[in-house]
Parts: structure tokens; C-alpha cells; sequence
């Protein structure tokens, strides 16, 4: 293999390499985001009326659900 050929394909590869370091590190970054939003509405008044309201909407689809089918868990025709 040619002195030329070598250094094209290391050139390459360091290429690569640099392009997956970036790509990786971009990943890492990325992925902190949604810890550093946690408990940001702890105390958020709206936020709680929003999270009652959300739970009694989704109580109720449990209720319709449980009604719609029978004690074996099949559907009521």
C-alpha cells in the first residue's frame, strides 16, 4: 500500500473519529435538559390545578372503561 494511500485513509478516520466525538458529545448535552426542568414547577399553583384537573380527566376514563366492559375484562355489547 502506497505512503499516499495510508495517510488518505488516517485522514478519513481521524474524520470520522472527530465527527462521532462531536455527535457524542452534542448526545450528552442534549440529554441534561430535561433534569435541569425538574421541580421547576413544584411550587406552581397553576401547574398543581393543571395536574388535578389532568388526574380527573384520567379517573374518569378509567371509570367509563371499567363500566364498558364486564368483571372478565371483556367488552360490554
Amino acid at each position: 500500500m502506497s505512503q499516499s494511500s495510508i495517510e488518505n485513509r488516517l485522514a478519513n478516520l481521524e474524520l470520522q473519529v472527530t465527527r462521532l466525538h462531536e455527535e457524542l458529545s452534542s448526545i450528552r448535552r442534549a440529554g441534561k435538559d430535561w433534569r435541569r426542568t425538574i421541580g421547576a414547577f413544584t411550587d406552581d399553583q397553576g401547574m398543581q390545578d393543571l395536574l388535578t384537573d389532568a388526574m380527573r380527566l384520567r379517573e374518569s376514563d378509567r371509570e367509563r372503561a371499567r363500566s364498558e366492559t364486564d368483571d372478565n375484562g371483556r367488552k360490554n355489547l
